[in-house]
C-alpha cells in the first residue's frame, strides 16, 4: 500500500496554486498551498510535509532563499523549484533537488515525484 505524501505549494499565482493542487490531489497526494515563502516557513513549522514545490519570483523571500532554508532545517524534504525564468542554477545552488521550467510539464513533473516516492520508499 503506497503512502499518501504531503506536498507544500509556494506560488504567488493563484491559478497555478489551484491547478497543482488539483493535478495532485486526483494523484494521491494530499496538498496544501501557500502564496509567499514566507507563509510556507511558517507552515512548515506547524505541519510536516514530504514535497515543497515552489515558484522563484514571488514578493519578499524567492524560491531559492526558500530552498536554501528549508534543505538547512530539513534536509529530507524534497524541494522542486519552478520559474518562468531560467534560474535553475540558483535554485539547485541553494539546495534544490530539482528545478522544472514553466510552463510546467505534468509528466516531468509526475515523474521526478515517483523518482522521489521510490527513493523514500
Amino acid at each position: 500500500m503506497s503512502t499518501c505524501k504531503r506536498v507544500l505549494i509556494v506560488d504567488d499565482e493563484p491559478n497555478i496554486r489551484a491547478l497543482l493542487e488539483a493535478i495532485l490531489d486526483i494523484s494521491d497526494f494530499e496538498t496544501y498551498s501557500v502564496d509567499s515563502a514566507e507563509q510556507a516557513l511558517s507552515t512548515l513549522n506547524i505541519k510536516p510535509f514530504d514535497i515543497v514545490i515552489t515558484d522563484h519570483e514571488m514578493g519578499g523571500m524567492d524560491g531559492s532563499q526558500l530552498a536554501r532554508i528549508i534543505k538547512s532545517q530539513c534536509p529530507n524534504i524534497f524541494v522542486i523549484g519552478v520559474s518562468g525564468n531560467q534560474r535553475s542554477s540558483k535554485f539547485l545552488d541553494a539546495g534544490a533537488d530539482f528545478f522544472l521550467s514553466k510552463p510546467i510539464d505534468f509528466n516531468e513533473l509526475f515523474s521526478i515525484i515517483e523518482k522521489y516516492k521510490e527513493t523514500s520508499s
